[in-house]
């Protein structure tokens, strides 16, 4: 039922098997306080939590919470209120290779379209799954546009294709039509 219900709100993929495989160990937990789902209170899922917390980061933890309150609020249509807040998440600053790192890179790459798409990731500010998901008709020459549909998060957008890689990109679209 509670895949159902993700899947029927366009939860992504992912967000449907973090979701479930944390209300597994959830369940777990509570089945082994040899409690039922009806008795189940705020201090349980806190104490599910504490024990969680070894070892766990933070955003770890929040997508437990996230997990039971669905659950409760849209699944089992509890009136079941969680006083709880989210557990603050470091944020850092990603790791960022120099121009230098780049090209030393894109030059040890041997295959054409590996390199085309390293260059493109790292050119245009596209994730792994966003460069791989690209289509012909997202790409504007003309304007100099790429478009990313369906990234993550689901909001759709708009980002610059780079000049310097027009003549890589025909390139490898014109040797694909010829089945090279």
């Amino acid at each position: 039922a509670t895949k159902n219900e993700l899947t029927i709100r366009r939860y992504s993929s992912k967000t449907v098997k973090s979701y479930l495989s944390c209300l597994k160990r959830y369940f777990c937990f509570v089945e082994a306080q040899n409690r039922g789902f009806a008795e189940v209170d705020e201090r349980l899922v806190k104490l599910f939590l504490l024990e969680e917390l070894d070892g766990q980061s933070g955003s770890t933890l929040n997508l437990y919470l996230s997990a039971i309150k669905f659950f409760y609020r849209q699944v089992a249509k509890v009136d079941f209120f969680v006083d709880m807040k989210f557990v603050r998440t470091r944020k850092k600053l990603p790791v960022v290779l120099s121009r230098c790192e780049i090209m030393r890179c894109l030059e040890s790459l041997v295959n054409r379209k590996h390199r085309l798409m390293i260059a493109l990731a790292y050119g245009a500010g596209l994730r792994v799954s966003e460069v791989v998901n690209l289509k012909i008709r997202d790409l504007d020459f003309e304007k100099g546009l790429i478009y990313v549909r369906n990234p993550k998060g689901g909001r759709d957008r708009v980002t610059l294709l780079p000049r310097n890689l027009y003549r890589d990109i025909e390139d490898l679209l014109w040797s694909r039509r010829r089945g090279l």
